[in-house]
């Protein structure tokens, strides 16, 4: 099978948009649901085709009433340029499809009241998906941008912290704004949600970066960046200082004076295939 062609047998519904349907069923919003579901589809196609492209391994694409979520197996060790245009890869999707139903409304094949729908729809699923909330695609590209300038376990915490200050804002908004407004409860429960298992997840996530740096494709790297740390330090208060994108050169220094320079992968080996989980940094020195 086509791997372009297989990326329909990953597509999922996520229960939210079932019962945002059920909701327009009886409501009698039947063209708006079409309409939406049409948006949505389109939209996480756009991530799917793209990280394809770069052979991506794509696990399953859920879809939600105001985009979706397309789950990969790549752990952040990817190339900056690549995650990048996956991540747009969505939003974009709204521009031609804009055009595309401008050009249907001017040949008469589509309704004004049709045209201005889908105005509505594809904007507000569009501004939505750029929030910067995890795991919209406005949190991916924050999170991108924070590692691109800080340790992949800090820049992922701020990237956390930043997404639930902008839902906090996102709540009172809506309190005054739209507080009847039953869909924009139903994202932000699932914004909630999906944010709370992600800092819980943070240290797992923050492992699976690790495990597929040691085991699995290391990307590209940019530059090399040394790593000053005392012998004393604990093998994972130094792995935690991990860059991605970047090849690490650690300098043990004791008293101030260095004592000698280890490769990333010894202490990722001492970590993950020797189970020197507790370890002190200078140790591995003395063992060599």
């Amino acid at each position: 099978m086509n791997k372009y062609v297989s990326v329909l047998t990953k597509i999922h519904i996520h229960p939210l948009l079932w019962l945002m349907s059920g909701i327009a069923v009886v409501t009698a919003h039947f063209q708006q649901l079409f309409l939406l579901f049409f948006i949505v589809f389109i939209h996480e196609l756009g991530h799917a085709v793209a990280a394809l492209f770069f052979s991506w391994r794509l696990k399953q694409i859920l879809l939600l009433p105001f985009g979706g979520v397309a789950e990969v197996e790549e752990h952040g060790n990817r190339p900056f340029h690549e995650e990048l245009v996956v991540t747009l890869a969505g939003p974009v999707q709204h521009i031609w499809l804009l055009g595309a139903a401008f050009l249907l409304w001017k040949s008469g094949m589509i309704t004004t009241e049709g045209w201005r729908m889908f105005v509505h729809d594809n904007i507000a699923v569009l501004l939505i998906n750029l929030l910067p909330i995890w795991p919209l695609d406005g949190g991916k590209l924050l999170f991108l941008a924070l590692a691109r300038h800080l340790p992949f376990s800090e820049a992922h915490e701020k990237m956390v912290f930043c997404s639930f200050g902008v839902l906090a804002i996102l709540v009172i908004a809506i309190v005054f704004i739209e507080p009847s407004q039953l869909d924009l409860w139903v994202i932000v429960l699932f914004l909630m949600v999906s944010l709370w298992k992600e800092w819980r997840h943070r240290h797992y996530v923050v492992m699976r970066f690790l495990l597929e740096r040691y085991y699995g494709k290391r990307g590209d790297y940019m530059k090399l960046q040394a790593i000053t740390v005392d012998e004393t330090e604990p093998i994972l208060h130094v792995l935690q200082k991990f860059y991605r994108g970047q090849k690490h050169s650690i300098v043990v220094v004791k008293n101030n004076k260095k004592q000698a320079t280890l490769d990333e992968n010894e202490l990722l080996h001492a970590f993950f295939t020797e189970r020197q989980t507790d370890e002190q940094v200078g140790n591995l020195i003395y063992n060599i």
